[in-house]
């Protein structure tokens, strides 16, 4: 076996969901691998043992009705257009290897145009990256982002939110990076639920 084997080149399977009335842009790496959402449903954040959907839920006193199918992203694209939340990630593609899910095993070919994003929907003025990791999380990837179009790292506070802001075309980004919802991140950067509740009730309202 030759040493690139294990890996497999990985187009992005949805497209950047945003509407107008966007405030708030959460962004994260690379979405989990297909078999992950087979029996969910084919959009963000659908991986079994994910918490993200049922931390809005709670946040936002809901409850979704379906939880498969076509009908359970309408559900979900229509509750974020509601409360003004757009929702993409750092890559548009990517090498996964062994098949894999973690940041660690994701590597960036292609990286979103996260700028042309702000850009068209200057509502936007949150950002929420929703893994800490550097380098291969959404915080080290949008970090290298930011330097590959010039802009400097801002610095972040220290705590359970990691918080900053930097400044696009006059505009006041504010960045915060609460911890993961994902249940395969590693244990140092994990939360419980009720915390992870608490951490993007603040993030997102």
């Amino acid at each position: 076996m030759g040493q690139f084997d294990n890996f497999e080149v990985c187009d992005h399977p949805f497209e950047t969901f945003v509407r107008s009335n966007s405030k708030v842009l959460v962004i994260g790496t690379f979405p989990t691998h297909p078999r992950n959402y087979k029996h969910t449903f084919k959009f963000y954040y659908a991986g079994v043992g994910n918490q993200f959907w049922p931390v809005l839920e709670k946040i936002y006193n809901h409850s979704f009705r379906f939880d498969k199918g076509e009908e359970a992203i309408n559900e979900r694209k229509l509750f974020l257009e509601q409360k003004g939340i757009a929702i993409t990630d750092m890559l548009e593609k990517a090498y996964r290897k062994n098949g894999r899910s973690q940041d660690e095993y994701i590597y960036p070919i292609v990286f979103n145009k996260i700028f042309s994003i702000l850009e068209k929907y200057p509502t936007i003025d949150i950002i929420i990256l929703t893994s800490r990791t550097k380098i291969i999380g959404a915080l080290g990837l949008f970090e290298t982002y930011l330097l590959q179009n010039g802009y400097s790292i801002p610095k972040l506070s220290k705590g359970k939110i990691l918080e900053g802001s930097f400044k696009f075309k006059e505009r006041e980004i504010e960045i915060l990076v609460p911890y993961s919802t994902s249940n395969t991140i590693i244990e140092e950067q994990r939360a419980t639920f009720n915390q992870l509740v608490e951490m993007y009730r603040t993030c997102l309202t």
